[in-house]
Protein backbone atom coordinates (compact mmCIF):
# COMPACT_ATOMS: atom_id res chain seq x y z
CA UNK A 1 0.00 0.00 0.00
CA UNK A 2 2.91 2.44 0.82
CA UNK A 3 4.40 1.38 -2.63
CA UNK A 4 1.97 2.94 -4.58
CA UNK A 5 1.25 5.92 -2.57
CA UNK A 6 5.14 6.59 -2.64
CA UNK A 7 5.27 6.44 -7.05
CA UNK A 8 2.55 8.72 -6.98
CA UNK A 9 4.48 11.47 -4.90
CA UNK A 10 7.16 10.28 -6.85
CA UNK A 11 5.19 11.24 -10.03
CA UNK A 12 3.82 14.30 -9.15
CA UNK A 13 7.24 15.80 -8.01
CA UNK A 14 8.81 15.42 -11.60
CA UNK A 15 5.55 16.69 -13.48
CA UNK A 16 5.99 19.41 -11.59
CA UNK A 17 9.42 20.22 -12.12
CA UNK A 18 10.94 23.81 -13.42
CA UNK A 19 12.98 21.91 -15.54
CA UNK A 20 11.18 19.41 -17.21
CA UNK A 21 11.33 20.00 -21.23
CA UNK A 22 7.53 19.19 -21.99
CA UNK A 23 5.34 21.01 -20.38
CA UNK A 24 2.56 20.01 -18.08
CA UNK A 25 0.37 21.84 -20.23
CA UNK A 26 0.21 24.43 -23.09
CA UNK A 27 -2.39 26.91 -21.78
CA UNK A 28 -0.35 28.69 -20.26
CA UNK A 29 2.36 29.98 -23.05
CA UNK A 30 -0.46 30.08 -25.38
CA UNK A 31 -2.68 33.55 -25.14
CA UNK A 32 -6.44 33.78 -26.19
CA UNK A 33 -7.42 34.99 -29.60
CA UNK A 34 -8.80 38.02 -27.06
CA UNK A 35 -5.07 38.25 -25.54
CA UNK A 36 -2.94 38.71 -28.87
CA UNK A 37 -5.60 41.65 -30.52
CA UNK A 38 -4.25 44.56 -28.71
CA UNK A 39 -0.68 43.34 -29.66
CA UNK A 40 -1.92 42.30 -33.24
CA UNK A 41 -3.35 46.04 -33.56
CA UNK A 42 0.05 47.58 -32.73
CA UNK A 43 2.27 45.67 -34.85
CA UNK A 44 -0.48 46.65 -37.63
CA UNK A 45 0.29 50.33 -37.23
CA UNK A 46 1.01 51.59 -40.93
CA UNK A 47 4.34 53.29 -40.69
CA UNK A 48 3.38 56.24 -42.00
CA UNK A 49 1.18 57.46 -38.31
CA UNK A 50 4.95 57.56 -37.24
CA UNK A 51 6.81 58.74 -40.19
CA UNK A 52 7.96 62.27 -39.69
CA UNK A 53 7.92 64.83 -42.60
CA UNK A 54 10.68 65.99 -44.77
CA UNK A 55 12.37 68.38 -42.77
CA UNK A 56 11.41 72.27 -43.83
CA UNK A 57 13.61 75.13 -43.25
CA UNK A 58 12.81 79.05 -42.84
CA UNK A 59 13.55 81.19 -45.27
CA UNK A 60 16.92 83.21 -45.10
CA UNK A 61 18.48 80.23 -43.16
CA UNK A 62 21.48 78.93 -45.55
CA UNK A 63 19.77 75.47 -44.95
CA UNK A 64 16.35 76.85 -47.38
CA UNK A 65 19.11 77.37 -50.12
CA UNK A 66 19.59 73.76 -50.35
CA UNK A 67 17.52 70.96 -51.91
CA UNK A 68 17.15 67.13 -50.86
CA UNK A 69 19.38 65.90 -53.87
CA UNK A 70 20.02 62.55 -53.29
CA UNK A 71 16.71 61.36 -51.90
CA UNK A 72 17.65 57.91 -49.77
CA UNK A 73 14.66 57.98 -46.60
CA UNK A 74 11.27 59.49 -47.47
CA UNK A 75 12.30 61.02 -43.79
CA UNK A 76 15.46 61.12 -42.88
CA UNK A 77 18.58 60.12 -45.16
CA UNK A 78 20.92 60.36 -42.08
CA UNK A 79 18.40 58.11 -39.81
CA UNK A 80 17.44 55.86 -43.02
CA UNK A 81 14.79 54.38 -41.17
CA UNK A 82 12.32 54.00 -43.97
CA UNK A 83 13.85 53.54 -47.66
CA UNK A 84 12.19 54.52 -50.47
CA UNK A 85 11.15 51.02 -52.41
CA UNK A 86 9.67 49.97 -55.45
CA UNK A 87 6.01 49.36 -55.27
CA UNK A 88 4.27 48.87 -58.69
CA UNK A 89 6.32 48.08 -61.76
CA UNK A 90 5.03 48.92 -65.49
CA UNK A 91 7.27 46.94 -67.73
CA UNK A 92 5.52 47.58 -70.69
CA UNK A 93 5.47 51.24 -70.18
CA UNK A 94 9.06 51.29 -68.59
CA UNK A 95 8.04 53.19 -65.13
CA UNK A 96 7.49 52.41 -61.36
CA UNK A 97 5.64 53.28 -58.51
CA UNK A 98 7.33 53.83 -54.87
CA UNK A 99 6.20 54.96 -51.18
CA UNK A 100 8.32 58.05 -51.65
CA UNK A 101 5.48 60.94 -52.08
CA UNK A 102 7.20 63.98 -52.39
CA UNK A 103 7.13 63.16 -56.04
CA UNK A 104 7.23 66.96 -56.78
CA UNK A 105 11.07 67.33 -55.81
CA UNK A 106 12.06 65.27 -58.57
CA UNK A 107 10.77 68.21 -60.88
CA UNK A 108 13.29 70.17 -60.06
CA UNK A 109 15.83 70.16 -62.99
CA UNK A 110 20.24 70.72 -62.26
CA UNK A 111 21.67 73.90 -62.58
CA UNK A 112 22.31 73.30 -66.16
CA UNK A 113 19.07 71.07 -67.03
CA UNK A 114 20.36 68.29 -65.79
CA UNK A 115 18.19 64.73 -65.03
CA UNK A 116 17.04 62.99 -61.91
CA UNK A 117 18.12 59.63 -61.88
CA UNK A 118 17.07 56.15 -60.09
CA UNK A 119 20.25 54.57 -58.49
CA UNK A 120 20.99 51.73 -56.89
CA UNK A 121 23.18 50.16 -54.72
CA UNK A 122 27.24 50.66 -53.44
CA UNK A 123 28.80 53.52 -55.61
CA UNK A 124 25.53 53.77 -58.06
CA UNK A 125 26.45 50.67 -59.46
CA UNK A 126 22.62 50.86 -61.07
CA UNK A 127 22.20 54.29 -63.04
CA UNK A 128 19.01 54.86 -65.04
CA UNK A 129 17.98 58.31 -66.37
CA UNK A 130 13.98 59.40 -64.88
CA UNK A 131 12.57 61.12 -68.11
CA UNK A 132 8.91 61.79 -66.51
CA UNK A 133 7.27 62.26 -63.46
CA UNK A 134 3.34 62.05 -62.60
CA UNK A 135 2.38 63.69 -59.48
CA UNK A 136 -0.55 62.55 -59.65
CA UNK A 137 -0.88 58.86 -60.54
CA UNK A 138 2.28 58.34 -58.72
CA UNK A 139 4.41 56.57 -61.76
CA UNK A 140 8.05 57.54 -62.10
CA UNK A 141 8.82 57.00 -66.30
CA UNK A 142 12.75 55.26 -67.24
CA UNK A 143 14.88 56.08 -69.46
CA UNK A 144 18.14 54.75 -70.76
CA UNK A 145 20.12 52.43 -68.08
CA UNK A 146 23.60 53.88 -67.67
CA UNK A 147 24.83 51.09 -65.80
CA UNK A 148 24.09 48.14 -64.06
CA UNK A 149 20.89 46.79 -64.18
CA UNK A 150 17.71 48.27 -62.41
CA UNK A 151 16.01 45.55 -59.78
CA UNK A 152 12.40 46.57 -60.55
CA UNK A 153 10.99 43.55 -57.74
CA UNK A 154 8.56 44.70 -55.66
CA UNK A 155 9.88 46.20 -52.40
CA UNK A 156 13.17 46.72 -53.95
CA UNK A 157 14.95 49.94 -52.37
CA UNK A 158 16.62 52.57 -54.59
CA UNK A 159 17.83 56.67 -54.83
CA UNK A 160 16.63 59.19 -56.08
CA UNK A 161 19.62 61.68 -57.15
CA UNK A 162 20.45 64.55 -59.04
CA UNK A 163 23.60 66.42 -57.08
CA UNK A 164 23.44 69.55 -59.69
CA UNK A 165 20.39 70.90 -58.06
CA UNK A 166 22.47 72.28 -55.10
CA UNK A 167 25.42 73.03 -57.43
CA UNK A 168 27.11 73.66 -60.25
CA UNK A 169 30.97 73.16 -61.38
CA UNK A 170 32.95 76.73 -61.98
CA UNK A 171 33.59 76.25 -65.94
CA UNK A 172 32.89 72.24 -66.11
CA UNK A 173 36.32 71.85 -65.78
CA UNK A 174 39.39 71.39 -62.50
CA UNK A 175 39.76 74.98 -61.48
CA UNK A 176 43.48 75.30 -63.50
CA UNK A 177 43.52 75.50 -67.34
CA UNK A 178 46.04 74.24 -68.23
CA UNK A 179 46.06 72.11 -65.25
CA UNK A 180 49.76 72.12 -63.61
CA UNK A 181 51.47 68.72 -63.62
CA UNK A 182 55.03 70.13 -61.63
CA UNK A 183 56.13 72.30 -58.97
CA UNK A 184 59.60 73.59 -57.97
CA UNK A 185 60.74 71.12 -60.91
CA UNK A 186 59.01 67.93 -59.29
CA UNK A 187 56.49 66.19 -60.51
CA UNK A 188 53.48 66.74 -58.55
CA UNK A 189 50.52 63.75 -57.53
CA UNK A 190 47.90 65.95 -56.74
CA UNK A 191 46.88 69.61 -55.40
CA UNK A 192 44.61 70.25 -52.60
CA UNK A 193 42.51 73.80 -51.21
CA UNK A 194 43.94 75.17 -48.07
CA UNK A 195 42.30 78.35 -47.22
CA UNK A 196 41.02 81.12 -48.75
CA UNK A 197 41.82 84.51 -48.05
CA UNK A 198 40.14 87.99 -49.36
CA UNK A 199 42.72 90.61 -50.02
CA UNK A 200 41.89 94.18 -49.22
CA UNK A 201 42.13 94.97 -52.70
CA UNK A 202 39.33 92.60 -53.61
CA UNK A 203 41.58 89.55 -55.02
CA UNK A 204 41.90 86.47 -54.14
CA UNK A 205 44.51 83.64 -52.32
CA UNK A 206 43.84 80.08 -52.51
CA UNK A 207 46.51 78.31 -50.09
CA UNK A 208 47.13 74.96 -52.16
CA UNK A 209 48.89 72.47 -50.33
CA UNK A 210 50.78 70.23 -53.28
CA UNK A 211 51.19 66.34 -52.75
CA UNK A 212 54.44 64.76 -54.18
CA UNK A 213 54.68 60.47 -54.22
CA UNK A 214 52.43 58.62 -52.70
CA UNK A 215 51.71 61.42 -49.81
CA UNK A 216 55.44 61.02 -48.63
CA UNK A 217 56.06 64.94 -49.01
CA UNK A 218 53.29 67.70 -48.72
CA UNK A 219 54.02 71.40 -49.10
CA UNK A 220 51.99 74.71 -49.64
CA UNK A 221 51.80 76.70 -52.31
CA UNK A 222 49.44 79.42 -53.81
CA UNK A 223 47.16 80.57 -56.55
CA UNK A 224 45.35 83.78 -57.25
CA UNK A 225 42.23 85.15 -58.90
CA UNK A 226 40.41 88.57 -58.86
CA UNK A 227 36.60 86.90 -59.29
CA UNK A 228 36.75 83.42 -57.58
CA UNK A 229 36.44 81.63 -61.25
CA UNK A 230 39.60 81.86 -63.06
CA UNK A 231 42.59 80.73 -61.55
CA UNK A 232 46.20 80.70 -61.76
CA UNK A 233 48.14 78.41 -59.73
CA UNK A 234 51.87 80.03 -58.39
CA UNK A 235 54.77 77.71 -58.62
CA UNK A 236 55.74 79.66 -56.01
CA UNK A 237 56.71 77.77 -52.49
CA UNK A 238 54.86 79.16 -49.20
CA UNK A 239 55.83 76.39 -46.56
CA UNK A 240 57.90 72.60 -46.27
CA UNK A 241 58.55 71.24 -43.60
CA UNK A 242 62.34 71.19 -43.83
CA UNK A 243 61.64 74.62 -42.34
CA UNK A 244 59.69 73.78 -39.03
CA UNK A 245 61.64 72.07 -36.21
CA UNK A 246 59.27 69.35 -34.83
CA UNK A 247 58.17 68.27 -38.29
CA UNK A 248 59.26 64.91 -40.36
CA UNK A 249 62.16 65.78 -42.90
CA UNK A 250 60.83 66.12 -46.25
CA UNK A 251 57.34 65.24 -44.63
CA UNK A 252 53.90 65.99 -44.97
CA UNK A 253 52.36 69.32 -43.77
CA UNK A 254 49.54 71.32 -45.10
CA UNK A 255 47.31 74.41 -44.35
CA UNK A 256 43.67 73.89 -43.61
CA UNK A 257 40.25 76.33 -43.26
CA UNK A 258 40.09 79.49 -44.34
CA UNK A 259 43.20 81.96 -42.21
CA UNK A 260 41.53 84.12 -39.65
CA UNK A 261 42.48 87.88 -39.95
CA UNK A 262 43.53 88.81 -36.89
CA UNK A 263 42.85 92.80 -35.32
CA UNK A 264 45.77 94.25 -36.82
CA UNK A 265 45.41 92.64 -40.24
CA UNK A 266 47.71 89.81 -40.56
CA UNK A 267 45.96 86.18 -40.76
CA UNK A 268 46.14 83.56 -38.88
CA UNK A 269 46.71 79.71 -40.55
CA UNK A 270 46.26 76.19 -39.64
CA UNK A 271 48.80 73.68 -40.02
CA UNK A 272 48.85 70.27 -39.50
CA UNK A 273 52.29 68.86 -39.18
CA UNK A 274 53.65 65.20 -40.17
CA UNK A 275 56.11 64.62 -37.38
CA UNK A 276 59.15 62.36 -37.15
CA UNK A 277 57.11 59.23 -35.88
CA UNK A 278 54.82 59.61 -39.05
CA UNK A 279 51.59 60.93 -36.25
CA UNK A 280 50.52 64.08 -37.08
CA UNK A 281 50.24 67.30 -34.57
CA UNK A 282 48.28 70.50 -34.78
CA UNK A 283 49.92 73.86 -35.53
CA UNK A 284 49.82 77.26 -36.86
CA UNK A 285 51.53 80.30 -38.32
CA UNK A 286 50.91 84.03 -38.85
CA UNK A 287 51.30 85.64 -42.11
CA UNK A 288 50.01 88.65 -44.10
CA UNK A 289 47.99 89.53 -47.36
CA UNK A 290 51.66 88.79 -49.70
CA UNK A 291 52.07 85.29 -47.96
CA UNK A 292 55.42 86.65 -45.91
CA UNK A 293 55.31 84.20 -42.43
CA UNK A 294 55.30 86.73 -39.96
CA UNK A 295 55.07 84.23 -36.86
CA UNK A 296 56.86 80.87 -38.28
CA UNK A 297 54.88 78.08 -37.56
CA UNK A 298 53.98 77.06 -33.55
CA UNK A 299 52.59 74.20 -32.41
CA UNK A 300 49.16 74.61 -30.62
CA UNK A 301 49.86 73.36 -26.88
CA UNK A 302 46.33 72.20 -25.99
CA UNK A 303 47.51 68.63 -24.80
CA UNK A 304 45.09 67.13 -26.34
CA UNK A 305 46.16 68.27 -29.53
CA UNK A 306 50.12 68.33 -29.42
CA UNK A 307 52.51 65.79 -28.58
CA UNK A 308 54.09 62.74 -31.04
CA UNK A 309 51.89 60.23 -28.60
CA UNK A 310 48.76 62.12 -30.12
CA UNK A 311 47.60 62.18 -33.80
CA UNK A 312 45.67 64.88 -35.18
CA UNK A 313 44.91 68.31 -36.99
CA UNK A 314 43.05 71.22 -36.91
CA UNK A 315 40.24 71.56 -39.60
CA UNK A 316 38.65 75.14 -39.41
CA UNK A 317 38.57 78.26 -37.31
CA UNK A 318 36.13 81.29 -36.60
CA UNK A 319 35.32 84.08 -34.53
CA UNK A 320 31.62 84.10 -33.81
CA UNK A 321 29.81 86.11 -31.02
CA UNK A 322 33.26 87.08 -29.09
CA UNK A 323 34.12 83.59 -28.73
CA UNK A 324 36.91 81.86 -30.89
CA UNK A 325 36.05 78.63 -32.10
CA UNK A 326 38.24 75.49 -33.39
CA UNK A 327 37.33 72.05 -35.18
CA UNK A 328 40.18 69.51 -34.89
CA UNK A 329 40.10 65.79 -36.51
CA UNK A 330 41.26 63.13 -34.36
CA UNK A 331 43.18 60.69 -36.56
CA UNK A 332 42.94 56.43 -35.45
CA UNK A 333 43.88 53.76 -37.94
CA UNK A 334 40.26 52.73 -37.88
CA UNK A 335 37.94 54.95 -40.07
CA UNK A 336 35.22 53.81 -38.04
CA UNK A 337 36.84 55.40 -34.71
CA UNK A 338 37.81 58.86 -36.38
CA UNK A 339 36.58 61.92 -34.58
CA UNK A 340 35.90 65.37 -35.00
CA UNK A 341 36.11 68.27 -32.03
CA UNK A 342 35.13 71.57 -31.05
CA UNK A 343 37.27 73.89 -28.84
CA UNK A 344 35.62 77.38 -27.83
CA UNK A 345 37.87 79.84 -26.29
CA UNK A 346 37.21 82.96 -24.81
CA UNK A 347 41.03 84.18 -25.93
CA UNK A 348 42.59 82.95 -29.01
CA UNK A 349 46.44 82.85 -27.51
CA UNK A 350 45.94 81.88 -24.45
CA UNK A 351 44.22 78.93 -25.92
CA UNK A 352 46.84 77.92 -28.31
CA UNK A 353 49.87 79.01 -26.63
CA UNK A 354 49.02 78.36 -22.69
CA UNK A 355 45.69 75.61 -22.62
CA UNK A 356 43.95 78.82 -20.52
CA UNK A 357 40.67 80.33 -21.57
CA UNK A 358 38.87 77.30 -22.87
CA UNK A 359 35.01 77.47 -22.58
CA UNK A 360 34.44 74.27 -23.42
CA UNK A 361 35.60 71.10 -25.83
CA UNK A 362 33.15 68.41 -27.22
CA UNK A 363 32.98 65.75 -29.69
CA UNK A 364 30.63 66.58 -32.65
CA UNK A 365 31.56 63.92 -34.86
CA UNK A 366 32.34 60.59 -34.10
CA UNK A 367 32.10 57.60 -36.82
CA UNK A 368 31.11 54.60 -35.15
CA UNK A 369 28.14 56.10 -33.37
CA UNK A 370 26.65 58.40 -36.49
CA UNK A 371 24.45 56.76 -39.43
CA UNK A 372 23.72 57.59 -43.07
CA UNK A 373 26.79 58.87 -44.69
CA UNK A 374 28.51 60.23 -41.26
CA UNK A 375 28.93 56.33 -40.68
CA UNK A 376 32.73 56.71 -41.30
CA UNK A 377 35.72 58.40 -42.08
CA UNK A 378 35.43 62.01 -39.72
CA UNK A 379 38.21 63.95 -41.38
CA UNK A 380 36.49 67.52 -42.99
CA UNK A 381 35.01 70.09 -41.88
CA UNK A 382 34.61 74.02 -42.54
CA UNK A 383 33.34 77.01 -40.51
CA UNK A 384 30.56 79.12 -42.31
CA UNK A 385 28.94 82.09 -41.40
CA UNK A 386 25.35 83.27 -43.32
CA UNK A 387 22.83 86.09 -41.92
CA UNK A 388 24.79 86.17 -38.18
CA UNK A 389 23.91 82.23 -37.96
CA UNK A 390 26.82 80.02 -37.67
CA UNK A 391 27.33 76.66 -40.20
CA UNK A 392 29.09 73.71 -40.56
CA UNK A 393 29.70 72.11 -44.00
CA UNK A 394 30.83 68.41 -42.33
CA UNK A 395 32.23 66.05 -44.51
CA UNK A 396 31.90 62.03 -43.92
CA UNK A 397 33.18 59.18 -45.68
CA UNK A 398 30.84 56.24 -44.89
CA UNK A 399 32.05 52.71 -44.63
CA UNK A 400 31.10 50.17 -47.34
CA UNK A 401 27.38 50.36 -47.43
CA UNK A 402 24.32 49.51 -49.93
CA UNK A 403 23.67 53.51 -50.61
CA UNK A 404 25.09 55.72 -53.34
CA UNK A 405 27.51 57.20 -50.68
CA UNK A 406 29.44 53.94 -49.73
CA UNK A 407 32.97 54.69 -49.75
CA UNK A 408 32.64 58.16 -50.60
CA UNK A 409 33.30 61.00 -49.32
CA UNK A 410 30.26 63.61 -48.86
CA UNK A 411 29.26 67.00 -47.06
CA UNK A 412 26.27 67.97 -45.32
CA UNK A 413 25.28 70.91 -43.39
CA UNK A 414 24.95 71.90 -39.71
CA UNK A 415 23.96 74.91 -37.54
CA UNK A 416 24.67 75.89 -34.15
CA UNK A 417 21.05 76.71 -32.41
CA UNK A 418 22.28 78.06 -29.44
CA UNK A 419 23.44 75.44 -27.94
CA UNK A 420 23.92 71.81 -30.18
CA UNK A 421 24.55 71.77 -33.36
CA UNK A 422 21.74 70.35 -35.88
CA UNK A 423 21.80 68.34 -38.50
CA UNK A 424 19.89 69.00 -41.84
CA UNK A 425 18.55 65.93 -42.26
CA UNK A 426 18.47 65.58 -45.88
CA UNK A 427 22.33 65.68 -45.80
CA UNK A 428 24.49 64.70 -47.97
CA UNK A 429 23.57 67.97 -49.78
CA UNK A 430 27.12 68.27 -51.86
CA UNK A 431 27.67 64.79 -53.77
CA UNK A 432 30.22 63.72 -56.65
CA UNK A 433 28.67 63.26 -60.07
CA UNK A 434 29.73 59.58 -59.59
CA UNK A 435 28.58 57.36 -62.79
CA UNK A 436 26.34 60.29 -64.24
CA UNK A 437 29.52 61.07 -66.47
CA UNK A 438 28.65 57.98 -68.32
CA UNK A 439 25.80 60.76 -69.28
CA UNK A 440 27.32 63.82 -69.18
CA UNK A 441 30.71 62.89 -69.90
CA UNK A 442 32.02 66.42 -69.29
CA UNK A 443 32.60 65.20 -65.76
CA UNK A 444 34.48 61.95 -66.35
CA UNK A 445 37.05 63.45 -64.31
CA UNK A 446 34.68 64.23 -61.21
CA UNK A 447 33.31 60.59 -60.43
CA UNK A 448 34.75 59.65 -57.20
CA UNK A 449 34.68 60.84 -53.75
CA UNK A 450 34.89 64.71 -52.83
CA UNK A 451 37.99 65.33 -50.81
CA UNK A 452 40.78 67.36 -49.60
CA UNK A 453 39.82 70.88 -47.41
CA UNK A 454 37.26 72.60 -48.29
CA UNK A 455 37.17 76.46 -48.25
CA UNK A 456 34.22 78.28 -48.59
CA UNK A 457 33.36 81.83 -49.08
CA UNK A 458 30.02 84.06 -49.78
CA UNK A 459 30.32 86.86 -52.04
CA UNK A 460 28.00 88.04 -54.46
CA UNK A 461 24.78 86.04 -53.44
CA UNK A 462 26.84 83.08 -54.32
CA UNK A 463 28.52 80.29 -51.82
CA UNK A 464 31.97 79.22 -53.47
CA UNK A 465 33.13 76.19 -52.26
CA UNK A 466 36.55 75.17 -53.39
CA UNK A 467 37.23 71.30 -53.12
CA UNK A 468 39.00 68.44 -55.48
CA UNK A 469 36.69 65.56 -57.02
CA UNK A 470 38.22 62.07 -56.89
CA UNK A 471 39.50 60.35 -60.04
CA UNK A 472 41.83 57.49 -60.07
CA UNK A 473 44.50 58.88 -61.93
CA UNK A 474 45.57 61.88 -60.02
CA UNK A 475 43.61 61.13 -56.66
CA UNK A 476 42.21 64.38 -57.16
CA UNK A 477 41.68 67.78 -58.95
CA UNK A 478 41.52 70.51 -57.03
CA UNK A 479 38.02 72.18 -58.19
CA UNK A 480 35.21 75.02 -57.29
CA UNK A 481 31.53 74.69 -57.28
CA UNK A 482 29.40 77.75 -56.14
CA UNK A 483 25.68 77.99 -54.99
CA UNK A 484 23.33 80.66 -55.70
CA UNK A 485 21.92 82.09 -52.70
CA UNK A 486 19.24 84.26 -54.52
Amino acid sequence: MKKPLLYSLLFLIIACNSDNVVPATNAEVIPTEEETLPEEEVEEVPVEEVLLPEEVFPAGSLNSFFSNCLISDRSSNIARKYPIQITEYDQGNNRVKTNYSNLENLLMQGSNNQSWFVTQNAEASTVVEIVNVDTTEGWIGLGNTYLGSLNTRIGATLEFFNPFINYEIINDRPLFSPYPTVASEENLHYIQPGGLIEKSDGTYILLTPVVFGPHTKRSIYYASSSNLEDWTFHDDLVLETMTIPFAKANGNMFSTGNPLRLEDGSLLVLLGVQQPNNNYTSAYMIIDEELNILQQPTEIMIPEWNGLDQNSFPLSITKFNNEYRILFHRRNPSFIDREIHEIVASNLFDALNLNQSIISSNIIHKGNTSSGYLRGKADDAAYMEFNSELYILLGGEELGSTYLTSRNREYGLVKWNGGNWDHDSRSPLLVNPVQLYKKYPEYDWAWDHLGAFVSPIIKNNTLYIFMAFGTDNPDYFISGIKVSLN
